[in-house]
């Protein structure tokens, strides 16, 4: 079978989004949620025009694939989602794109300079190294190997974001130094 010319395919966009839910599930409940959604919004024909498909799903992040002419549809269907496998949860859309790799490389985090040992997973930087205690989304409680990165407080543990692993973040005057 001959495929079509690209003037004649449907234009595709891709979803970045953010889960935040109370307990553990799978990519198969939260699809099922989130068309579940769609097909209570808009009907059987609006979700079958819509064509959704999950992409990927991990660690809170997913990225749905979804007709170009749907993409509010999409977002809202997102927003619907209040339960996920019997616990409460909320969709966030982080943002659209036109293709997986811009998308993965815009919205989604990098968390590459995390490794998993056998004992817990770990953080290796020039400036601090530790174990990972507990993940939230793009925050990270890290207990450090170096004792004095907590000397002082009533805490011993440091709170991270995916900026300060990756390096920093453009301010909303386009520069990093926040002026």
């Amino acid at each position: 079978m001959r495929s079509r010319l690209p003037v004649l395919r449907a234009t595709r966009r891709y979803v970045a989004f953010m889960v935040e839910a109370e307990g553990e599930f799978e990519a198969k409940d939260l699809i099922h949620e989130i068309r579940s959604s769609q097909t209570s919004l808009f009907g059987d024909a609006g979700a079958a025009r819509n064509r959704l498909k999950l992409i990927s799903f991990q660690g809170g992040f997913g990225l749905l694939r979804c007709h170009g002419d749907h993409v509010q549809e999409t977002r809202a269907a997102l927003a619907a989602v209040y339960s996920i496998d019997g616990f409460r949860a909320s969709c966030h859309v982080k943002g659209v794109s036109g293709t997986i790799k811009s998308a993965t490389e815009k919205y989604l985090p990098k968390l590459r300079k995390i490794s998993s040992e056998n004992d817990g997973r770990r953080i290796e930087l020039e400036e601090i190294s530790g174990c990972i205690v507990h993940t939230h989304g793009l925050e990270i409680d890290l207990c450090p190997d170096d004792r004095d990165w907590t000397k002082g407080s009533d805490t011993r543990y440091l709170g991270l974001t995916s900026f300060d692993l990756c390096g920093g973040h453009d301010d909303a005057d386009g520069t990093s130094d926040g002026l």
